[in-house]
Order: structure tokens, then sequence, then C-alpha cells
């Protein structure tokens, strides 16, 4: 957790330890074909947004530094200006033809993936805009001789008594930042997009670039896209639903448009989205993922990329509680070292948030039906249950986490045997999964002989011409309640079958992230990622640090490790309860902080 206010001077530092790392990536054989670009260490390559992100986060912490004041850290930032124009050069040879970058590990000439490089650039040229007059005030009380030595670069040195006014680095840098941005605004025009959320990004970077350099004509593309509208649905997600990531993504691109082309409804948009997101992070800043269509599916990160747009939102439209988001979220991260930029971004336009007091929700229910999920928070303790997915239920405490709540049968395999809730209802305090077993065609049952022969090139053609003996789906269901007594909080569940056939083996499925000690009445080990556990009887614990997860009781009516087609858990530690139909089994799911419970 960082433990400083959300400032200017605050988030310096970090992008300073930023710039160090990334500068020693950078090229500097003057001999070599790719003298000045970064390479990639994971990748090998080199990468023009790298090298764009590297021009990016040089320029921002020279205008940080000037901002500040901080004379010793405008010398140290000056000195990498001649090493961001090399890398100028270096991203803008890794243009295409048309403008455009790569994303190196999958999209080739990609207008939304330059749209993202476009956005921050942009930034550049604003802010240096905004700071222009304190940018020359610093630069005009340069002693005689000191500017970096150019010659080291390859740039010629300036002359005695030249103008010092302005630094010829820093000038060079903003000349091929605009050169860049001109040459990618005709190729992201008609370079087309992959993702919901690329259009907006796409969008955004043409409006900053036009706002910016207004002889650029981009309304031909922008007004296209903003004709689809927002993906917004009535419940406040986007089509993506992607909490840790594109939330981040749209309403930054969102609040980009709307001051620099102007868009009626997009702030009501991104206000609506980013108040139903502060329902959907835990008590320690992480998000609720489980409803994700992206990459961050099932993740469990601090959502800071989503505070530079509470600033953003705060700074356009007062909002208490979005600025007390944003600090808090900030106070929550580990490292901010992946939002560096979008985080100085809306401070330098704004200025450093005042403390805030609004109260962020911590004590609620929320039920979403049209996303299936039913959100629960009660200070320390969240808990998520969802619909239309393997993962019934995610719950955090604290540190502890239990990943998800699986349940899955022997029954024909695939989502036949997968409790996969074909409806969520919320009545009353009462929690209820029903899963109806009817996910898989001609399951369960069993083909007939059609009596004719069977090409084997037409085998799969005809099955659907065969008759089925069919048996009766697994039919069950999932109740819960809150509940707290002596053992803590959590809830009181009960797992029943209602139709399907007897004696199958069911398993429920708990993952728990590994860290974590692992106790029973008999029982304290520290389990890894990829062990399976069963609980036979009584309860078990897991605890992390002085938070603690207690599940149970368990049951022990069959021993299979890995049931066939249950999904597997290896990135997790997997504890289970294993039953046989008809099932009807209590149990409890119980978290508290301290050394134990009696």
């Amino acid at each position: 957790m960082i433990h400083v206010p959300l400032t200017l001077a605050a988030v310096l530092p970090f992008l300073e330890h930023r710039v160090e790392d990334l500068a020693h990536q950078q090229i500097t054989d003057p001999a070599h074909p790719d003298y000045g670009a970064l390479i990639s260490p994971e990748y090998g390559m080199t990468w023009g947004q790298l090298d764009a992100g590297f021009v990016t986060r040089v320029a921002y912490r020279f205008l940080a530094a000037v901002a500040l004041g901080d004379e010793q850290r405008i010398a140290t930032a000056r000195d990498l200006l001649p090493r961001a124009v090399l890398a100028a050069d270096a991203m803008i040879r890794a243009q295409r033809p048309g403008g455009l970058l790569d994303l190196i590990t999958v999209n080739i000439d990609s207008g939304p993936d330059t749209g993202f490089t476009v956005q921050q650039l942009c930034t550049v040229v604003e802010l240096a805009r905004l700071r222009a007059t304190e940018v020359a005030a610093t630069l005009a009380k340069s002693p005689s001789g000191d500017w970096p030595q150019p010659t080291q670069v390859g740039f010629a040195p300036v002359a005695a008594g030249s103008n010092r006014q302005a630094d010829p680095n820093w000038a060079a840098l903003l000349s091929k930042i605009e050169q860049f941005i001109r040459r990618a605004v005709p190729g992201m025009m008609d370079g087309g997009f992959h993702t919901p959320n690329h259009r907006w990004v796409i969008a955004a970077a043409l409006s900053q670039a036009a706002r910016l350099f207004p002889d650029l004509d981009v309304r031909r593309a922008v007004d296209a896209y903003l004709a689809e509208g927002v993906d917004l649905d009535a419940e406040g997600f986007f089509i993506e639903r992607s909490v840790g990531v594109y939330d981040a993504v749209n309403t930054r691109s969102l609040l980009l448009i709307a001051e620099n082309y102007g868009w009626p409804g997009a702030l009501e948009a991104v206000e609506r989205n980013l108040s139903l997101d502060l329902r959907l992070l835990h008590a320690d800043g992480t998000a609720e993922t489980g409803l994700s269509r992206r990459q961050d599916y099932g993740t469990r990160e601090v959502a800071l990329g989503l505070a530079p747009c509470y600033l953003l939102y705060h700074g356009l439209r007062p909002n208490p509680l979005f600025s007390r988001a944003a600090q808090w979220l900030w106070e929550q991260a580990p490292t901010p070292a992946g939002h560096l930029e979008w985080l100085l971004y809306p401070l330098f336009k704004y200025g450093d948030p005042a403390p805030a007091d609004a109260s962020l929700p911590d004590d609620f229910t929320l039920h979403l039906p049209a996303n299936g999920i039913y959100r629960v928070r009660r200070g320390p303790l969240s808990a998520s249950f969802f619909q239309d997915a393997t993962r019934l239920l995610s719950f955090t405490f604290g540190a502890a986490e239990l990943t998800s709540l699986k349940i899955d049968a022997t029954y024909f395999g695939g989502d036949c045997g997968r409790f996969i809730g074909d409806r969520l209802e919320v009545k009353g305090g009462r929690v209820v999964l029903w899963s109806e077993g009817r996910r898989r065609a001609r399951r369960p049952g069993y083909e007939l002989p059609l009596g004719r022969p069977v090409p084997p090139e037409q085998w799969t053609a005809m099955i659907a011409e065969r008759k089925l003996r069919t048996l009766p789906p697994l039919f069950s269901l999932l109740e819960a309640r809150e509940a707290a007594d002596d053992r803590g909080r959590g809830f009181d569940l009960r797992l029943r079958t209602l139709d399907g056939l007897d004696g199958v083996a069911v398993q429920l499925a708990f993952d728990f992230p590994p860290g974590g000690v692992w106790e029973t009445a008999d029982t304290r080990t520290k389990p890894v990622a990829g062990q399976t556990i069963f609980l036979k009887q009584g309860r078990g614990a897991m605890r992390y640090g002085n938070d603690v997860i207690e599940i149970g009781p368990g049951a022990a009516a069959h021993s299979m490790w890995q049931m066939r087609e249950a999904e597997p858990a290896p990135n997790h530690v997997r504890v289970l309860l294993a039953l046989l139909t008809p099932v009807d089994h209590a149990f409890t799911i119980r978290a508290y902080r301290g050394v134990g419970r009696a």
C-alpha cells in the first residue's frame, strides 16, 4: 500500500524510477540500425509503442519537475531529453506507411493500438502548451553552457550565444511528437478496430489531435464512431464488463471525447459506469472481475486504472465521492507503475485533489439481474454470486480470498454435469441459483442405431438423425443467506438435487489462492498451488495472516481427486467436499479476523 497522498509530488518519484528502468532498454550505439529505439526485454524486439511510452514518460518527468520548481529534478530530466528525441525518431520509424503502429504480440498495422499511443502523446502536447510559460521561465534561468551535450546523441552543438529561452531538445521532441500524430491520424480514421472499447480509443485520439491541430479534419471518422452510441446497458456495464482493465479505457476515452469534441450524454455515461464500479470493488480496492469478458476475468488487482478517470471526471464536474475514490485506490495500490502518466495528467490539469471525506460504499447488497450478479459488501467482507458461470461465488475478507466455489458431477461430462446458474433469484435476503442441467445438446442420453449405413465422413452430420434414449437432467439448486454468529460473518448455504439419477458423484470445489495456512481440528499445513485437499468432516479454515475464511462441514462420499471434465485449478489450492446424489447438503462460509474461534 502507498502511504502518501495522491499528489503530483508523490507520483513523480514512481515515474522517475520507471524512466530509469526504461532508459536501460534503449539502444545507444549510433552504428546500430535501431539507434534510439527501446528493446522489449520480454520479446527481444523493438516496439514503437515502447518508444512512445518512453517519450511520454520523459516528457512528463520534465514537465512535473518544472511544475514543482525542483532545480535538481529539472536538470536530471533535461539530461534525458536528447534520449527522448532519439526514441521519438524510432517511434516515427516504427510507423507503417499508413502511419499506424504494430502491437507486436498480435495486432499488425493497428489503428486502435496507435490510438492508445496518440492519446498519450496528445496529452504531452496539451500539457506542454498549458505549461509553456513555466517551461520558458525555467529554461531562461539556466546558466550558459548547461545544455545536455547533443553531440553525444546525434545533434549538432548549440552555437555560443544562442537564444537559451528554449531548449532545442524540448522543441525537437515536441516537433517530432507532432509529426507522429499527424502521420497517424489518416491511418486511424480508416484503420478499423477489433473490440468495443477500440471505437472510443480511436475517436478520443482523433478528437484530441484535431483540437491540438485544427487543420486536421477528423469529423467524418469521429462522427461515424459516435453514431453507434455508447455501449452502456441499463445497469451501467459496458459490453466488455471489464472493471479491471477496459472500464478505465472506456471512461477515459469518453471523457477525452467530451472535453475535446463534445458528445451529449458522454459524461452521464461515464458517471453511471464509474458509480457502478464503486460497488464492484472489494475492501482492498481490488476489482470484482467475475463478469468480465476480457483478460482480467478472475483476476484480483487494485483497479488503479480507474483513479485517473475519477479525477478527470471530478475536474470536469466536481464530485467529492469520485475524488475520494481516486485517492483511496492510490492508497490501496501496491505499485502504480502501469498508470503513472494517466495519474499525472489530471494532476497537471486540475492540480492536486483536496482531501475528501466522502464515504465510499461499503455496506450494501446489489442485484443486477440483467448481468446476472448479486453483490454483498459488509465492510471487509465482499461476496458475489454469479449466473451463467461455473464460478458460482467469490468471497473475500481483507487479505483472505475464496476465489471461487464450483460444483461438478460425473453426469455425462461438460456442461451437463456442471452446476451453471440458469436463474439467479433474490428475495427476502435469500439468494437462489438454479441449474437445470440442459446446456449440453443431446445429453443426458444415448444415441440409438439408425439401422442403415453410416459413412465415416457423414458420422457427425448424421448424429441429428439418430433417436435418443434420454435420461433426466441433473436439476439442482444452491441457496444462500447472509449469516453472522460466533464463528464470524458470511453465508449459510444449501445444495440440493431435484432431479437426475441416484449414485452420481458430486463435488463442491472451494478454490483458494496459494499463500494461506490450512487448518482443521487436527491439521495445520501450508498447501501449494495445484494441491487438492479433501475436507471429510468438520470445518476447515484458510488463514491469510489475521484474516480467515472457514468452510464446512465436510463430506466424504467419494475420493475423486480430479473429477472428469471438472475445471481444474492449477493456480489455486482446491478443497473438496465429496457427495453422492441425491444431494441435500447444508454448509457454511464464515470469515473472521484474529487468532481463532471456539
